[in-house]
């Protein structure tokens, strides 16, 4: 019986410290940055590192999408002058 006291009083104090040491954590992690700290931060990581925004590779994009048509279209247009010059200076 003694014994069995004895486990409990280890028990309790170890339930103690416990308490002790989440109380300590929680006054710790208390002074958390709010929503605007955390903006602000990710901002400032993305600017160091050069890292493009979602819009601005969207319109980077859209416009190398409309170089290459140009290009083609361009291309196409010289192929099919060629081709009749070719047919001109043959006949």
């Amino acid at each position: 019986m003694d014994n069995l006291k004895l486990k409990i009083k280890e028990l309790e104090l170890k339930i103690e410290e416990l308490e002790a040491l989440i109380d300590h954590i929680q006054d710790s992690s208390q002074p958390q940055l709010n929503h605007d700290d955390v903006r602000a931060l990710v901002n400032q990581i993305l600017a160091d590192k050069e890292v493009v925004a979602a819009a601005d590779l969207e319109k980077r994009l859209s416009q190398n999408q409309i170089q290459l048509i140009k290009w083609i279209v361009g291309t196409g247009i010289s192929i099919i002058s060629i081709t009749f010059a070719m047919i001109q200076f043959l006949m």
